[in-house]
């Protein structure tokens, strides 16, 4: 995994020893936000934090800026300070496996501040997400909703990168193609996954049932437009008091795959439960 310290916190890439999944992160560095009344926000691919929900004039702060690098027996931290006193940090800590993740929101300001960690990969075209819906019972009987679809105004269900399914939805990453698509769904199972050829990215994260989760409790998102494809998770949505912080936790894995086995038998391989 390489993390740059010029900018960000950004995670650049992610592969394994034998060169599986090299690329699998988006590298964008010319891509900007234009943003009115501050500098554009440069994209630059990988993997960012930033802060729900989306409103640009906070979201969209820049972070050129080189973070500061804390280095511990078991992990690297990258934090880097906004001019709202909104701090942003990345904890990695590698396990013999996997990749624990730590994204953390300090309020530094003198004022309140409501946000949710907002974990966002951005990945190469040629593959597909994979976002697992809950299909258990929210009450004994099986009388009552057990989640929903979360959609924006840009989202069509003709989209062809839209493919609905029990128990998974799939979002193609299709090089070149024209307009945006995004949908959530509530993270009930605790996990999203990039699939692109023999490369399989999983990232397991926590639903906390009870709590308040920014886009109508879609802590589970995924964008895809012609460039690149995000695989989004998010942390409660929470009020904090100067001197507060919330922490958001990913852990990833990539393995290699078998590039010809359906979607089912991957799953199973790598055992990844939809209920």
């Amino acid at each position: 995994m390489a993390v740059t310290t010029d900018l960000g916190p950004r995670i650049l890439a992610v592969t394994l020893a034998d060169g599986t999944g090299e690329g699998l992160l988006a590298a964008l560095p010319e891509l900007t936000i234009d943003t009115p009344g501050q500098p554009p926000f440069r994209m630059v691919g990988g993997h960012r934090l930033w802060a729900a929900p989306e409103v640009p004039a906070t979201t969209y702060l820049p972070d050129d800026g080189p973070p500061e690098v804390t280095r511990a027996a078991d992990s690297v931290t990258f934090s880097e300070l906004q001019a709202t006193g909104l701090r942003k940090t990345v904890r990695v800590a590698p396990t013999p496996d996997s990749v624990v993740i730590d994204h953390i929101l300090s309020n530094q300001g003198a004022e309140p501040a409501q946000v949710a960690p907002w974990a966002i990969t951005m990945l190469t075209p040629g593959g597909e997400a994979w976002l697992p819906r809950y299909m258990g019972r929210s009450d004994p009987g099986g009388y009552q909703a057990n989640g929903s679809l979360v959609l924006w105004p840009y989202t069509r269900f003709d989209d062809a990168r839209l493919v609905l399914g029990d128990p998974v939805t799939r979002v193609l990453a299709i090089a070149g193609s024209e307009g945006r698509v995004k949908v959530g769904l509530q993270g009930r199972p605790g996990w999203a996954a990039y699939r692109r050829a023999d490369a399989l990215l999983v990232k397991r994260f926590a639903w906390l049932e009870g709590e308040t989760y920014p886009d109508m409790d879609a802590s589970v998102q995924c964008y895809s437009c012609g460039d690149f494809i995000e695989v989004e998770t998010l942390g409660p949505l929470v009020t904090l008091s100067p001197g507060e912080s919330t922490i958001h936790r990913e852990t990833w894995t990539l393995v290699r795959v078998d590039a010809a086995a359906p979607m089912d038998a991957v799953l199973d391989g790598v055992g990844l439960a939809t209920a």
